[in-house]
């Protein structure tokens, strides 16, 4: 019988997704997930293999239902609830902002507004991003200052910085995480890992916005999960911790590769294409917190990642032709 509650927001997100399997895998654990979309199908969803009964899912917006989502919490008592829901298409941010802060900056105020008083609540989990630094030229510490350079950012800064004000006025169990990109399988198709893999198996040349500089360091979604049940158990509240890799690479780097593990010419499979607004050059966290605070240290090699990207695709190469690989923006 499960002993454990657990609210993760967001359940339907690739991260989320991914650490609700992790959840799982303790059987005295409950888990409650809670997404505006309906639930995805298995192909975006690895706990579903589980056919678990210690899962439930809710489909609640957070900005629109928020007293509805407030009183399923207050229901449910979750010990720790995992805050990841986002809308988190950057470059859209700069044409629908008012929908990027009702839902990345105002959903979380109304939530922690309502779970500050709550006596069951034991961790606050907040998934942050790696963007809200903006572009850096050297591996950030968490201490850094924010120089969000988008809406999308500047809305994650915002409710970041709440989440500070509520654990020092009123010690509010807030723990805050940032990444660099992360990827995997079960990723949304039209990332660009798993839109360049698709690309080269149907022969289809791939844009390469800004002819692919921007720099990115990816870690995978498995030492990402890992390290946020690391942050559940002996992260401090009121702490920011960093999970990210060593290894950094362009994305016209990133592409190369791919094109060298799947056998395709480079030169052939991508078309230079135009910068996206709000562009960051680059991403470099420091992680060294999480190491010696947490013990964590990623483990998943990107080449290992990679071969293991490919692979998911190729198994579910049916499934994955019946999906778009176009975000589509809920409103």
């Amino acid at each position: 019988m499960a002993e454990h509650t657990y609210a993760v927001i967001g359940s339907n997100c690739f991260t989320g997704s991914h650490l609700v399997d992790r959840l799982l895998e303790d059987p005295s654990n409950f888990v409650a997930g809670f997404s505006r979309s309906q639930e995805k199908s298995a192909l975006f969803l690895p706990y579903k293999r589980r056919g678990c009964d210690r899962f439930k899912f809710f489909q609640i917006d957070l900005f629109r239902q928020a007293d509805r989502l407030a009183a399923f919490l207050d229901e449910l008592k979750p010990r720790t609830v995992i805050f990841m829901a986002a809308l988190s298409e950057v470059g859209l941010s700069n044409f629908q902002p008012i929908e990027y802060f009702q839902t990345n900056t105002l959903g979380v105020i109304q939530r922690c507004h309502h779970l500050k008083g709550r006596r069951y609540l034991e961790r606050y989990i907040h998934i942050s991003s790696a963007e809200v630094y903006g572009s850096c030229a050297r591996p950030l510490p968490e201490s850094a200052a924010l120089n969000p350079s988008t809406p999308y950012a500047v809305s994650k800064a915002a409710a970041d910085l709440y989440l500070m004000t509520l654990f020092k006025n009123f010690n509010f169990p807030a723990i805050l995480i940032r990444s660099t990109n992360v990827y995997g399988r079960h990723q949304q198709l039209y990332k660009i890992i798993p839109r360049t893999i698709i690309y080269l198996k149907k022969g289809e040349r791939l844009d390469l916005h800004g002819g692919g500089k921007a720099v990115k360091t990816w870690v995978h979604v498995r030492d990402v999960a890992d390290g946020i049940m690391r942050a559940m158990e002996q992260g401090r509240p009121g702490e920011i911790y960093h999970f990210s890799d060593r290894h950094s690479y362009s994305i016209a780097c990133l592409v190369r590769k791919i094109c060298e593990m799947m056998n395709c010419e480079y030169e052939a499979s991508v078309v230079p294409a135009e910068e996206r607004l709000g562009e960051d050059s680059q991403y470099l966290l420091d992680y060294s917190k999480a190491e010696h605070e947490l013990g964590w240290t990623p483990h998943i090699s990107f080449q290992q990642g990679i071969e293991e990207t490919i692979a998911w695709i190729e198994e579910n190469w049916n499934g994955v032709m019946g999906e778009s690989l176009v975000y589509t923006h809920q409103a």
